[in-house]
């Protein structure tokens, strides 16, 4: 009877998994909008997989200075299968990111039930985490930070299964996790410091754990990172001076002082859905009810006696301390980084939940609900929109093969090399050179162009930071449409035809195609 309830429970699980992915898969193209980072990490995966060679760099980025390296190249080798399998399209990649998502909810699951001893409460917790916005926008965004965050819940549902200092095979399993998760993207960084923290905490103050099981776990980590470290010298000598000057681009090498400062400002951007051009979701009421959460868990922390059970709760605070220290070393604040905190947050919230008695069911119901309501209304204003009716309407007049100047979110419809991102025409004066002289010495034959680009002269220097100074070019390029080009097509698109993701669909934004005169 046990055996069969068993089997009957393992069904549902796997049935609501299958329901929760084909939920997704049905709108997974349509939100979010197509961001110029999913070509920008596919097109890469497309010509390494042509030149078959992972030490080329991006073909639509000429002038804008690009340098091969190893950190990403794991993600890439994921992705090769895929779009052998399904063709070169933003499903494709998506997919990926879709997959992980659902498996590291099993996971996450697994991770619960260790914890709090009790499926119900393990099953509350994963139907938090997987109705909540911020968790669906990274299970469809075609960047790496949900295969990380795989690889974390994962690496902690290991640590958490066994507490034994003699236990190796865990510390070997977290350090190889984490270790590959260096090939997968540099904010590896950011989930390797929970388990150095968990490990400091087991080893100094529970004494479950050894140090040299700490040892081997930044040993296993070390490692990876000296061969990634080596196989990127090998795809450039200068590897180390090229990676640390892109990087201070985005203010990775400020000083600490300045980067403890500037993470107020980065939740303050998320709390008011400021960005740049990335998507960002409505999540005032998850700020909301995480602040309330997190303030009722230091209560329990401090006013109770310390206790052996008390030892998860702990845990989880040291993570959300660890990552968000992880956030502020790295120091680039991209707002995507912030789903690694959402899977431990969800579990204070169960904790939380568990030691209400006679309101736990009635909060739980609440929560969900708002929950379901908020992601509904961030995900229906896309699904009237088609990613493919933006390649399609180029479609009507340029070539597959055609060679072309165009913001890169439109590269999945082009051939490899065909395109030409506009973040070049940056470093035209650097290189010596006019619009037309960039056109011609390419052979362009056609130029999709964004009305986003004329707001953007408008209002410099406001948005300098997508494409430039456009002062520098703009007027040539002018001059260049009028006087050696012809428009063939105009079309209207208000999620495409604008990359600043506060404008998308406030107006009409159109886009026109010009065809460059022989």
């Amino acid at each position: 009877m046990f055996k069969i309830k068993l089997n009957l429970n393992k069904k549902i699980a796997i049935g609501l998994l299958i329901i929760y992915f084909l939920m997704n898969l049905a709108f997974l193209t349509k939100f979010p909008f197509v961001h110029s980072d999913e070509p920008w990490l596919s097109g890469l995966t497309r010509n390494i997989l042509e030149e078959k060679n992972f030490s080329v760099t991006e073909t639509f980025f000429d002038l804008y200075e690009r340098h091969p390296h190893a950190i990403k190249s794991l993600f890439h080798l994921i992705q090769m299968p895929f779009l052998k399998l399904f063709g070169y399209s933003v499903f494709t990649f998506r997919l990926i990111s879709l997959i992980f998502g659902t498996l590291t909810l099993i996971f996450f699951y697994k991770l619960c039930y260790l914890l709090f001893k009790s499926k119900k409460f393990a099953l509350l917790s994963t139907f938090l985490l997987s109705i909540d916005i911020q968790y669906i926008y990274a299970s469809h965004f075609a960047r790496q930070e949900i295969i990380l965050l795989f690889s974390f819940i994962l690496g902690l549902y290991i640590f958490n299964k066994s507490t034994k200092a003699d236990d190796y095979r865990r510390d070997v399993i977290v350090g190889i996790l984490i270790g590959m998760s260096i090939g997968i993207h540099p904010n590896s960084f950011i989930i390797s410091i929970p388990f150095g923290f968990l490990y400091l905490y087991h080893v100094f103050i529970t004494k479950n754990l050894k140090f040299r099981n700490l040892t081997l776990y930044v040993a296993i980590v070390s490692l990876f990172a000296l061969f990634f470290i080596f196989l990127s010298f090998k795809f450039d000598p200068n590897f180390l001076s090229h990676y640390t000057n892109y990087g201070n681009q985005f203010g990775v090498l400020n000083p600490v002082i300045s980067k403890v400062e500037q993470i107020k400002y980065f939740y303050l951007k998320l709390y008011y859905g400021i960005s740049g051009t990335y998507y960002t979701p409505k999540i005032k009421f998850q700020f909301y009810l995480f602040s309330t959460v997190l303030i009722t868990s230091f209560i329990k922390l401090f006013l109770n006696k310390y206790s052996s059970k008390k030892s998860p709760l702990i845990s989880i605070l040291l993570c959300i301390l660890a990552i968000n220290i992880g956030i502020i070393l790295i120091g680039r604040f991209n707002a995507t980084s912030v789903i690694f905190i959402f899977p431990l947050l969800y579990i204070l919230t169960t904790y939380t939940l568990m030691d209400l008695k006679k309101w736990k069911s009635l909060f739980a119901f609440l929560i969900s609900i708002i929950l379901i309501v908020n992601t509904i209304s961030n995900i229906l204003p896309y699904l009237n929109t088609r990613y493919d009716t933006y390649l399609s309407e180029i479609g009507k007049f340029v070539q597959k093969d055609d060679t072309v100047l165009a913001n890169l979110n439109s590269e999945y419809y082009f051939e490899n090399g065909k395109l030409y991102d506009y973040r070049n025409l940056s470093l035209l004066s650097e290189n010596n050179m006019s619009f037309s002289d960039y056109i011609y010495n390419h052979d362009i034959e056609y130029i999709v162009y964004s009305q986003e680009m004329d707001f953007i002269y408008n209002n410099r220097p406001v948005w300098n930071g997508l494409y430039g100074n456009l002062y520098f070019y703009y007027e040539d390029m002018q001059s260049f449409f009028d006087s050696k080009c012809t428009l063939v097509h105009e079309f209207k698109d208000n999620i495409y035809g604008i990359r600043i993701a506060r404008y998308i669909n406030t107006r009409d934004w159109w886009i026109k195609i010009y065809k460059v005169k022989e």
